[in-house]
């Protein structure tokens, strides 16, 4: 039993140099993402706007982790950029509330319609490196436009007149079962899109067959996890530093 747990132990270590150095690679991919897609960004995203983030173990899961600041989500997963999306239109956890904040959406007239989300889909994707050839050529395409029910009490004459369009569209790309869940499946890629602004309001790569660029990972990652706790908690900032320049991958 003594070497059962050790080893489960080995597999989960994740030291603090290695969540330092794992979050420098996150920010770095998280900037490249806001700039490919066309985000606006101001300024770089930095570790002091992070509210929160973690780092999965690297010998279980490989690179993967997430980056949480006031506005915004980046997900990692299997050795690349998988997920993101835009906290605001999470509407559950905004504080304006979910109805004003869809009557508010309703009142703002699209910029752009169904063909031009797709096409802006696929540019971006392309700019990630998701190799769009045979994504489209695998999985067929939907588009969605999101609506909300005016009044929830059923008391309107009709059901149409319950269905107020947003100006929000959601593209996607086939469907992939879920392990363990029969009958239940996600879509293998998912772009959403925020009509007024034809903004990249959320995405989600979950073939990761389909990414082309090289995996993330942390280079020499096992010499990484050898250095201790106590040993990165003396170092000052210069030598935290110095570890990403020596660890990440160019």
């Amino acid at each position: 039993m003594t070497n059962l747990v050790a080893a489960v132990t080995n597999k989960l270590l994740v030291t603090a140099a290695y969540k330092y150095v794992a979050l420098a690679v996150m920010l770095t991919n998280c900037n490249v993402f806001m700039q490919q897609t066309h985000l606006p960004l101001d300024h770089p995203i930095t570790q002091k706007e992070v509210s929160s983030w973690s780092v999965t173990p690297p010998r279980l899961m490989g690179f993967g982790g997430s980056v949480v600041t006031e506005k915004y989500f980046f997900g990692f997963g299997h050795d690349h950029f998988a997920n993101f999306w835009q906290k605001e239109f999470r509407s559950a956890s905004w504080p304006e509330g979910i109805m004003k904040q869809h009557e508010r959406w309703s009142k703002m007239p699209s910029q752009t319609g169904t063909n031009e989300v797709r096409q802006l889909a696929l540019n971006w994707l392309t700019d990630l490196g998701v190799d769009v050839a045979t994504m489209e050529k695998k999985y067929p395409c939907k588009i969605k436009q999101r609506f909300f029910y005016q009044n929830g009490s059923g008391n309107l004459e009709s059901q149409s007149d319950a269905n107020v369009p947003l100006p929000i569209f959601e593209i996607s790309w086939g469907s992939i079962p879920i392990r363990g869940h029969p009958g239940y499946d996600y879509p293998a890629v998912t772009m959403t899109i925020f009509g007024p602004t034809k903004e990249l309001i959320e995405y989600h790569l979950m073939d990761d067959a389909l990414m082309l660029r090289p995996k993330l990972e942390i280079k020499n990652a096992e010499q990484l996890l050898t250095i201790s706790n106590e040993v990165f908690n003396a170092f000052d900032e210069t030598q935290k530093s110095n570890l990403v320049g020596q660890f990440s991958r160019k």
